[in-house]
């Protein structure tokens, strides 16, 4: 597609197939990705295409800001790499001596700089080199500089060109709790597909368990489950008789419970520190036992975390085995076997 136009635009978390569905009804030769963190939207179309005044003129329901950006950079965490996003924001030379402006900088992943540290270097930066004025009340124009990791969009934009949008329809569920019926699926894929063998005497440890969708499933197939998480269970879940909720963080575990026959881990942490909370807690499992464990992507590096978590997990596990479930597409789920 030459002559391209680009855009970053905003959806509710969950609802980026619904807003694609949306600009594409509107915008059919338009290109719509999603980007690695959820709610984010990448549109290409051609520059001859107005697709701030379509959107804006046409009744939205999942759609929510679009921000025109002129180019995307690779960058890595250092803070030293803000003169390179200096140096390529100059060389968009769309900002004249004179011109009040301000830096808008929305920053995800891990960085050595935090976004108001991003904006504050580059508009000093701008102010010193062009002369031109940072307003933060009456902008003529905005630098934008959105960070997806190590990937940043920038672009330099007249204040009326961002548009935004009412979004109307959002998650049902607060941002980090999932519903029982998806956690239950996550479970009921990894045990067919890895074939885990569940007895009725068994004795399993949740990590990470709350709501307690996994909870659920395991206490319909065993004698009992000790449900580990500092959040609250469902209701549903907390009452059925062979469940014992330990409200504290997996670090945390006394010693003296185990042994155990499987254990699940499903925490919402960084993959490197949640396989090494494995590796702490093996000693919890019979040996030749099996563990699950989910890894959270927290870059677009998939590849990474999951060669970086099994490293450590050799120290206490074996018989590795590695998928990405129909219900969790955002993860993947690692099986192994204490050693």
């Amino acid at each position: 597609m030459s002559n391209v136009g680009m855009y970053l635009a905003t959806s509710s978390a969950g609802f980026e197939i619904e807003a694609k569905k949306e600009i594409l009804r509107l915008v059919p030769n338009a290109e719509v990705h999603s980007l690695f963190f959820k709610g984010n939207l990448l549109i290409k179309c051609p520059s001859s295409t107005d697709l701030i005044s379509i959107l804006k003129e046409n009744e939205t329901r999942y759609v929510g800001s679009i921000t025109p950006v002129n180019k995307a950079i690779k960058i890595s965490k250092k803070k030293s790499d803000l003169k390179r996003v200096y140096d390529e924001i100059l060389n968009l030379n769309m900002l004249k001596k004179g011109e009040r402006f301000v830096v808008c900088c929305k920053r995800r992943g891990k960085h050595e700089f935090t976004s108001r540290d991003v904006e504050r270097e580059i508009g000093g930066l701008l102010e010193e080199s062009l002369g031109a004025i940072v307003d933060l009340k009456n902008p003529a124009k905005i630098v934008t500089i959105q960070i997806f990791q190590d990937i940043a969009f920038i672009g330099i934009v007249r204040a009326d060109e961002i548009l935004r949008k009412e979004i109307k329809v959002f998650r049902k569920y607060k941002c980090g709790e999932r519903p029982l019926t998806r956690a239950e699926h996550k479970l009921r894929e990894a045990i067919r597909i890895f074939n885990i063998e569940i007895k009725p005497n068994f004795r399993v440890l949740d990590l990470g368990a709350a709501p307690g969708g996994w909870t659920k499933i395991l206490a319909g197939l065993v004698d009992h489950v000790i449900s580990v998480d500092p959040a609250d269970l469902d209701p549903s879940v907390k009452s059925l008789p062979n469940i014992t909720h330990l409200k504290c963080k997996a670090e945390d575990i006394p010693r003296n419970i185990g042994p155990f026959d499987l254990i699940v881990n499903d925490m919402n942490i960084e993959p490197l520190k949640s396989a090494k909370i494995m590796v702490k807690l093996a000693d919890l499992l019979k040996k030749d036992s099996v563990a699950l464990m989910t890894v959270k992507f927290i870059t677009r590096n998939r590849k990474k975390h999951v060669s970086d978590a099994i490293d450590t997990l050799k120290a206490k596990y074996k018989d590795f085995k590695v998928r990405r479930l129909p219900h969790n597409r955002y993860e993947t789920t690692i099986y192994m076997r204490r050693t």
